[in-house]
């Protein structure tokens, strides 16, 4: 079963080292230790980590402000890629926006990553434009994507939704 859980300052420490493993592993310009805390002390940020069998596979985090999420990074560690942790991550997501009255939710992804964008529109976000040359190691556009939230609702889904739900609180 998936377990979710927010990084706060208290349990970070606990978290960091599997939360930068997956992060150097999965990015060509991984975000550093700097990076995850300084997200912890933003107000607008929220920053989720899934734990499955006792074991950290993946995390996200992202901002939200003026009505809008905005998801910063997303990882799931290789191993238990394409096994539904990436969709509950962003699940969670869209469960805060959707809670919070949000209206739109927004991602950049690079047009080399093609899982990701496929993720992405299997979860109903939709290419909004590019930003040219956005990513500075490859020079790479940025696709953004969005979905809008505004009337919906967010199921979290699967047979352990309903004690998932209990401890999003935690």
């Amino acid at each position: 079963m998936i377990h979710l859980f927010p990084v706060t300052r208290e349990n970070f420490s606990r978290f960091q080292e599997d939360i930068l493993s997956i992060e150097q592993s999965s990015f060509a310009s991984p975000w550093d230790v700097h990076s995850f805390s300084s997200e912890i002390e933003r107000e607008i940020s929220h920053f989720w980590v899934a734990v499955l069998d006792n074991v950290l596979v993946g995390y996200i985090v992202f901002w939200m402000f003026a009505g809008e999420a905005h998801l910063l990074n997303i990882a799931v560690q290789e191993a238990c890629r394409r096994r539904g942790m990436g969709r509950r991550l962003l699940h969670q997501m869209l469960h805060v926006a959707v809670e919070a009255n949000a209206e739109t939710a927004w991602l950049d992804v690079r047009p080399s990553n093609l899982a990701a964008r496929s993720l992405y529109r299997k979860m109903g976000f939709r290419e909004a434009g590019r930003r040219p040359g956005y990513y500075t190691d490859t020079r790479e556009d940025a696709i953004i994507m969005s979905m809008h939230l505004h009337g919906r609702s967010i199921a979290m889904g699967g047979r352990d939704s309903e004690k998932s739900e209990q401890r999003l609180s935690i």
